[in-house]
This record gives structure tokens, sequence and C-alpha cells, in this order.
């Protein structure tokens, strides 16, 4: 794995609550609203999501974000695209989001993801809980390496809050 210069880097954590689900947390040195900020928009989104290194970029990062909203992110990558969407179904800015996310290669496989951040003292604690519909789907999604691209994000994640909180 990357070793990152990140702060928090190593807050970063994946766990398995559930048969069907994934749990990620981490830390960022930024108070919630800037993190709620960076992770909503589609300026922020595209400068940090999926950005695992050269060659990586988002050329699509669409989001609407409302109740019944949509969004679609596309990654560019080394060997191609890959392309994720799905609704909003709840949202309480700065702490809270909830939606569904589906891989567009299996459309008919719908996941729902439960993103919390909590502030305390200046920094943020950001816990995603994603619910697959199965424990095979589950364990596909670990077995791709999710966690370290997810780990790769977040630390450009943080490198953007930091950048934000500068300007």
């Amino acid at each position: 794995m990357l070793v990152s210069r990140a702060a928090n880097s190593d807050s970063f954590t994946v766990t398995t609550p559930s048969d069907q689900e994934i749990r990620m947390t981490r830390v960022f040195n930024a108070p919630r609203t800037l993190v709620f900020e960076a992770m909503t928009r589609p300026e922020h989104v595209a400068q940090w999501w999926g950005q695992l290194g050269e060659g990586y970029s988002v050329p699509v990062c669409e989001i609407d974000l409302r109740v019944g909203g949509r969004w679609r992110f596309v990654n560019r990558h080394p060997k191609g695209e890959v392309a994720f969407y799905g609704e909003y179904k709840e949202v309480t800015p700065p702490g809270r989001v909830v939606f569904t996310e589906i891989f567009e290669d299996f459309p008919d496989t719908v996941s729902v993801v439960t993103a919390e951040l909590v502030e305390e003292n200046g920094k943020t604690l950001f816990t995603a809980t994603v619910r697959y519909p199965s424990l095979e789907v589950r364990d596909m999604v670990m077995s791709t390496g999710m966690s370290r691209g997810a780990a790769i994000s977040y630390d450009r994640l943080e490198d953007l809050v930091v950048a934000l909180q500068q300007r």
C-alpha cells in the first residue's frame, strides 16, 4: 500500500459490521461544514474521488443534492472508465447524507450508503456505512481492492480540505 503524507491517513478503518455491510471511518482535519462541502460539490468531488494516481480523472461529476436528486460520477483510469450513480434519499447538511449507489456495469445491484459527519475540536469524524443486497455482493466489493482505493481517495480529500481552509 502507498504510504501517505496526508494527515490522519492512519485513522482510516474498514470493518464489516454485518453480513451485508461495509463501514469506513476516517478523521479529517477540518470542520464538518467544510468536509460536507468537499464531499457534495462537483468541483470538489472531481478533485479527490477516485484520484488514485497518475492517469486517473473524473470527467463526469454530476450532483443534484436534494432528496430525490441524482448523482453520477465517471472515473477514468489507465485501463478505461467506470461509472457509478444513484439517488439521494436523505440530505441533512452538514451531518448526514443517505443515497443509493449503483455500479453502472451491474445496474440491478443497488447499495445504500449512509454517510455521517461528526465534529469535535475542529476535526471531523466521517463514517460511511454501505449496505449491500447480500453477503456475496459485499464480499465481491471487498475483493476488488475497494478499501485501498477509498483510503487513497480520502487522503486526497484530506489534502483538499486543508487547501480549502487556506483560501
